[in-house]
């Protein structure tokens, strides 16, 4: 496995911002591979029984641990890199602890509303000190649903986040109330990931274009959780 190390440059950033760009981080050999199982879950090809009444032509799909279900995730080297980039950022207690398929078809207009992830009540040490790794397979421009951040929200405590159900399909979904004048758009190419604090507020609009958007959510905490 090829050596992970970021940058003085984008640590910082990611201390002052709460996030950090990643740009080529999965190779492109890797990916492929990577695709050729989230595709087969897409598509419903896979027999998980937690995820068959979830998956239909044109749904927003949110998966639940992928690298658990899809064959030859498990110990793969994708997660080895995430991993290995996230203690650089956090600390070396840092490990994988769940992950999420969130797949947005062509045209599909769900938003994924203001939130944090530590908002949905992530407990003990990873409540202050945990990140999610959003990796893109294939492009992800603003049209299609790319994530957008509000730099420094990180610092600001746990925002009061109210009951979204009504607006969204995806799992007990919440949102914050913001002032998104400041945000920052991310528009990723395949194998772009960021980083991001579990703090950091982030949004993405609904799918405007043709092409399907192709995101895996990895979340990583500190271990053990107290």
């Amino acid at each position: 496995m090829s050596a992970v190390r970021l940058s003085q440059e984008q640590v910082a950033q990611f201390e002052e911002e709460g996030f950090v760009v990643v740009r080529g981080f999965i190779p492109a050999d890797m990916l492929n591979e990577l695709r050729q199982g989230y595709d087969a879950a897409t598509r419903g090809e896979l027999d998980v029984d937690v995820w068959k009444e979830k998956i239909g032509p044109e749904r927003i799909l949110q998966l639940g641990m992928p690298n658990k279900y899809i064959p030859g995730w498990e110990g793969h080297e994708y997660l080895q890199l995430i991993i290995a980039a996230g203690r650089q950022l956090l600390g070396e207690d840092l490990d994988y602890k769940y992950d999420q398929l969130i797949y947005k078809p062509a045209g599909n207009p769900v938003e994924l509303l203001w939130h944090q992830d530590a908002g949905y009540g992530w407990p003990g040490k990873a409540n202050s000190r945990a990140l999610t790794c959003w990796l893109a397979l294939s492009e992800a421009t603003q049209a299609m649903g790319s994530l957008h951040f509000l730099p420094g929200s990180h610092k600001r405590g746990i925002a009061e986040h109210v009951d979204a159900t009504h607006k969204n399909p995806i799992q007990a979904a919440l949102e914050v109330m913001v002032d998104d004048s400041q945000a920052v758009v991310v528009e990723y190419g395949p194998g772009d990931v960021t980083f991001h604090h579990g703090r950091t507020l982030h949004y993405s609009s609904g799918n405007s274009t043709d092409q399907p958007r192709r995101g895996l959510s990895t979340h990583l905490w500190p271990e053990p959780n107290e």
